[in-house]
C-alpha cells in the first residue's frame, strides 16, 4: 500500500456482566434447596468465585476438610473435534467418552489457563458441610451403579459418574431463575456468580484488590477493570453523605418536610377514599377543638 487509507476504526461496545448482591444470593439459595446439585454449584460459584468449568472440574479428592481447603487445577470444557486435534497434549488431562458417537465435540478435562489460575481455595464451614453431604451422595451412587459407575473423582457429575457439561450448569441456573419468577433483566449467567463473589470480597476486605484477585486466580488489573462497579445502595449512601456534609441541618430539614408533604399530597390526589378519611379526621379534630374551647370559657 502506498498510503494508509483515511478510515475510522470500528468501535467495540462491551456489555458489563450483571451481578447480584449477597442478599439476592441468599434468597436464591433458600429457594433452590430441593435441587442439591444446583444449590452446591451456586453456593461454590459465589463463595469461591468460580467459573462453571472450574466447578465441573473439581476433584473431590483434593478437598482437605481438616484444613478447610481444596486445590483448583483443572476444568471441564467442551471442544470441537477439530480444536481438540490442535490442543497441546500437555494441557489435556482426559478426553471423556462421547455420549453420542456421531457427535462432533467432546468434553475434556484440561488444566487451567495459567499457572496463576492454579490455586488453593479456602472454604466456609457451611460450604464444607454441604460438600460432605454431596460426597456421601456420590458414595451411594457408586454402590448403586457398581461396575457401571465412571469414577473420575469429580464432585459434580451425573449419577453414574460421567462429567457435567458446564453449559448444562448455566442452563440449569437460568431455568431455576425463570421458575422463581426473576425478571429477565435481573437474571445472571453462572459467570455472574463469580463476579458477585468478587465484588462482595472487595468490599469486606476494604478494597484489597490484590488479595481478592489472587484468591480467584486473576490479576488485580482484571479485577479492577471488570469487577469494580458501585452498587445502587452505595450511590444512595454517597448522596446522603454529600447532603449531610454540604448543607446546613435547617436546609435539610426544610427540604425533607417539603418532600414529605409532597408525598402526602400525591397520595391524597391518587386515592379519593384517603381524601374523604382525611377530611373526616380534620372535621372531627375541629369539632373536638371547639368543644374544648367552650369548656375553657365556662
Amino acid at each position: 500500500m502506498r498510503e494508509i487509507p483515511s478510515t475510522t476504526p470500528p468501535t467495540e461496545k462491551t456489555k458489563k456482566r450483571r451481578f447480584w448482591n449477597p442478599e439476592r444470593i441468599h434468597t436464591v439459595l433458600d429457594t433452590i434447596q430441593g435441587d442439591t446439585l444446583l444449590h452446591l454449584a451456586v453456593h461454590m460459584g459465589f463463595v469461591c468465585s468460580l467459573r462453571a468449568g472450574e466447578v465441573a472440574g473439581i476433584d473431590w479428592n483434593t478437598i482437605d476438610f481438616q484444613n478447610g481447603s481444596l486445590w483448583l487445577t483443572q476444568q471441564v470444557q467442551r471442544v470441537s473435534d477439530e480444536a481438540l486435534s490442535v490442543l497441546s497434549k500437555e494441557d489435556v488431562i482426559r478426553v471423556f467418552p462421547k455420549q453420542v458417537s456421531t457427535g462432533k465435540s467432546s468434553l475434556i478435562l484440561k488444566s487451567l489457563k495459567t499457572e496463576g489460575s492454579h490455586r488453593k481455595q479456602y472454604l466456609t464451614m457451611p460450604l464444607m458441610k454441604e460438600i460432605q453431604e454431596r460426597i456421601a451422595e456420590i458414595e451411594e451412587q457408586k454402590a448403586f451403579f457398581q461396575e457401571e459407575y465412571h469414577n473420575y473423582g469429580l464432585l459434580f457429575c451425573q449419577p453414574d459418574g460421567r462429567p457435567l457439561d458446564p453449559k448444562s450448569l448455566n442452563k440449569a441456573f437460568k431455568e431455576g431463575q425463570r421458575s422463581m419468577g426473576i425478571d429477565e433483566q435481573d437474571q445472571i449467567e453462572f459467570q455472574g456468580l463469580r463476579k458477585s463473589g468478587q465484588m462482595h470480597k472487595v468490599r469486606i476486605s476494604q478494597n484489597n484488590y490484590q488479595l481478592v484477585a489472587e484468591s480467584a486466580g486473576q490479576s488485580a488489573e482484571v479485577l479492577m477493570n471488570n469487577y469494580n462497579e458501585a452498587l445502587d445502595s452505595e450511590k444512595r449512601a454517597l448522596s446522603r453523605m454529600v447532603e449531610s456534609s454540604f448543607y446546613s441541618q435547617s436546609e435539610i430539614k426544610t427540604t425533607k418536610d417539603e418532600d414529605d408533604l409532597a408525598v402526602v399530597l400525591a397520595k391524597i390526589q391518587q386515592n379519593p377514599d384517603l381524601s374523604r378519611q382525611l377530611l373526616q379526621t380534620l372535621l372531627l379534630s375541629a369539632a373536638h377543638a371547639g368543644q374544648n374551647n367552650q369548656r375553657k370559657d365556662y
